[in-house]
């Protein structure tokens, strides 16, 4: 098993099959609140959907298009990170992340952004980072804002969810 320990309290750990009943629970208790800024949590899913998204995640990431983590506080889960849409060739990625309500406010997600963008810098060879969060996500906007990350632009109607067109603020930065 493989975990990263980032303080005291916080760590990462590679997610395995038999952690799809935490996260699935903690996804059930905040839907509401996770759905309105991420569509695929108001989708119901299974247990086995859970786990095919581990499989998968692991699959992903062994072909080093994908990097996640489950984010451990006191070795509970209480949300995720990840980096996605990786390019090799261009050395830049995105930044995703969901934590649930009960562990939002302590500095519980800028601890671990901190601590995936060392990876990201200095493991996986990154230049450039980037987080996109909707317009409206004042919580999100505000960890990019909090770990240095510049705003670049409002892109706008550029994502279709909840049966409307969404503005997503870019944020991205830089290893130097």
């Amino acid at each position: 098993m493989f975990t990263h320990q980032i303080n005291d309290k916080l760590s990462f750990k590679l997610p395995t099959i038999a952690d799809a009943t935490d996260l699935l629970a903690l996804i059930d208790a905040d839907r509401g609140p996770l759905g309105k800024w991420l569509p695929w949590a108001k989708d119901s899913f299974s247990i086995n959907d859970e786990i095919d998204f581990i499989q998968n995640g692991r699959q992903e990431m062994a072909a080093d298009s994908f990097w996640f983590a489950i984010i451990q506080v006191d070795g509970q889960a209480a949300g995720m990170v990840d980096l996605h849409n990786i390019s090799q060739e261009h050395h830049r990625c995105e930044i995703g992340y969901w934590l649930a309500n009960q562990f939002q406010g302590q500095g519980i997600m800028t601890a671990a952004i901190r601590e995936l963008e060392a990876i990201a810098f200095n493991e996986l060879n990154m230049n450039r980072l980037e987080i996109f969060a909707d317009a409206e996500n004042e919580k999100s906007r505000a960890i990019a804002t909090r770990r240095g990350f510049k705003l670049e632009g409002i892109l706008n109607q550029y994502v279709n969810y909840s049966d409307q067109f969404r503005d997503m603020a870019l944020y991205a930065k830089l290893r130097n």
